[in-house]
């Protein structure tokens, strides 16, 4: 059986050209100090080693031309630009080709034309006019996974039930802890699961939950998932008294509510960016990265944290 290869890890150049131009303006800066001051004072020491420091200097010189070319592209791609009304010259004055000025267009007119949940997240916040002003089940869909839990808590609160979600990263299975004995109010009665899943949630993510509510000693538990779940799913709920929800069920849940108490969950839903995903291990939020094939979802604070998440397919 063929030995599995190790998952390899970034090298500088990739760092410098997935992160903030200011990380590769940094490590520029960095071989500059050690081409001019380090290695000469180093290698000077002696007679022996004197000849490999002109190598080493070299090559920090062109590590420090690398990483700053890296470090110019990227702040330069994030000066905006704008087309004027002739389509000649951008908002600085830099001139635009026939060619440019036909992408532009093009760009423009694909993305007029597509619809909203045809549009894949990336990272930008979505503000202003843009915000959904009703609930329906395209808002559910696009709400990112924590998003989506914390949106679940803050809906038993409406109801007056009171709900405790469990901190980033150490569930254990569980997302939210419900207390409904009016007799002891500390007391848990209910675990709730919740997975903002693209497809169907399996029987296998079904059986844990099972397995959680004989650790927590609960008789009684929630699934919720904006896109249901299989056949094998629900049959094993059903014999488990586990509860199961989909979008569609709590959509309907929500709109049984008053209308200031949707409001409410709806301007919660959708503050700030609330369609790019929360990172599971540090709770920042994840930025497009580019990927052999296909984009993928990266932790905005690499590379201190690593966390990666697949993008969700494109709908059709």
């Amino acid at each position: 059986m063929a030995r599995r290869r190790k998952k390899q890890e970034p090298g500088l150049l990739e760092i410098a050209a997935t992160s903030d131009w200011k990380v590769g303006g940094a490590m520029a800066l960095v071989c500059v100090v050690g081409a001019a001051f380090v290695i000469p004072a180093f290698f000077s020491s002696s007679p022996i080693l004197a000849g490999m420091g002109g190598v080493f200097s070299t090559l920090a010189w062109i590590m420090a031309a690398a990483f700053g070319l890296i470090s110019v592209v990227k702040l330069l791609k994030k000066v905006p630009q704008r087309v004027t009304a002739s389509g000649t010259t951008g908002s600085h004055g830099v001139a635009v080709s026939a060619g440019d000025r036909a992408r532009f267009k093009n760009h423009a007119e694909r993305t007029e034309a597509a619809p909203a949940e045809q549009v894949i997240p990336r990272g930008e916040a979505e503000v202003g006019p843009g915000k959904p002003l009703t609930w329906s089940f395209e808002v559910l869909d696009r709400v990112e996974w924590k998003r989506f839990e914390d949106l679940c808590c803050e809906f038993y609160r409406e109801k007056g039930i009171k709900a405790v979600t469990t901190r980033l990263g150490a569930d254990g299975g569980v997302d939210i802890r419900l207390f409904q004995d009016a007799a002891d109010p500390e007391r848990m009665t209910s675990i709730v699961q919740c997975k903002a899943l693209a497809k169907q949630v399996g029987v296998a993510m079904v059986r844990e939950l099972r397995g959680v509510m004989a650790h927590e000693g609960v008789e009684s538990a929630f699934f919720m998932a904006p896109n249901g779940f299989t056949e094998d799913a629900v049959a094993f709920a059903r014999a488990n008294r586990i509860h199961l929800l989909d979008g569609k069920g709590f959509l309907h849940m929500i709109q049984r509510l008053p209308d200031e108490a949707q409001q409410r969950l709806l301007a919660f839903a959708t503050e700030g960016d609330w369609t790019s995903p929360t990172c599971p291990a540090c709770g920042a939020k994840m930025v497009e990265r580019p990927g052999k094939g296909r984009a993928f979802w990266g932790c905005s604070t690499f590379p201190r944290c690593r966390k990666r998440m697949p993008m969700r397919a494109r709908r059709s």
